[in-house]
């Protein structure tokens, strides 16, 4: 397992702070996804807003960022 970190990002100017977590790498497409549709359902009001997952190494460097909803 290796620590990884997530926020919630609009890419520009919001980024919420990090929380640490602790997964395999091949786990990480699974987790982005599942993050983002449990968050969207937990908080409707966010779909439409621009609003992605994202994921970085332990270095702070981006690996992932997953939309919570479809891009337009």
């Amino acid at each position: 397992m290796q620590r990884f970190s997530y926020n919630f990002t609009d890419l520009t100017t919001f980024e919420s702070s990090p929380k640490e977590i602790w997964l395999n790498e091949q786990d990480l497409p699974n987790f982005g996804k599942r993050t983002a549709r449990e968050m969207l359902a937990a908080v409707p009001d966010l779909e439409h807003k621009g609003l992605c997952v994202g994921i970085y190494d332990q270095a702070g460097e981006p690996i992932s960022y997953v939309p919570l909803d479809t891009l337009h």
